[in-house]
């Protein structure tokens, strides 16, 4: 069994929140890619974007999930975004760990994150068009993830019962 499980999609969608779930049931470690980057970085994701730009923060973001993914242990990883965007990252990601899609409705998506200030990506123009692109560029990349759920239709112990049971069937193929 891959010792690591990486879950990504949109900002909203709940990686954060059913992947401390999903570590705290199997024992794992959940590391939160973007909490990485601030501590390692010293500044807030929004800070890191304004003064260094998406770029240098993709780079960053690149080389910790490698780094992640590496170590030999037991990790529940909540990728930013768009983490999975880099070909390199997906290949390692494919590679050395169970790719988990959580998706919900970009209705969904504006509600939970509200007017947030802490998201970079939705602080340059109409929130909903922002999304709307977002799900156009980034939809078709995150359906090579293994395994796909909606995290808007079932609470979140149910949807976390429902992924280490879809873990542990595709692990016993």
């Amino acid at each position: 069994m891959k010792k690591v499980i990486a879950i990504i999609g949109l900002m909203g969608v709940g990686k954060t929140t059913i992947g401390l779930k999903l570590a705290r049931k199997l024992g794992y470690y959940f590391v939160d890619s973007d909490r990485e980057i601030e501590d390692r970085e010293h500044k807030s994701i929004a800070e890191i974007f304004a003064q260094n730009g998406e770029k240098y923060f993709r780079e960053i973001e690149e080389k910790i999930i490698e780094e992640i993914v590496w170590r030999d242990e037991e990790i529940v990883l909540s990728i930013g975004g768009g983490g999975f965007m880099s070909y390199k990252t997906r290949q390692i990601l494919k590679e050395k760990s169970v790719t988990i899609w959580l998706k919900a409705p970009i209705d969904e998506i504006l509600r939970r994150v509200g007017n947030k200030e802490n998201r970079p990506l939705l602080n340059q123009k109409n929130r909903r068009d922002v999304l709307e692109e977002l799900v156009t560029k980034r939809y078709p990349i995150y359906a090579e993830a293994d395994l796909h759920f909606d995290s808007s239709i079932l609470n979140h112990e149910v949807l976390t019962k429902k992924i280490i049971k879809e873990i542990h069937e595709k692990n016993t193929r």
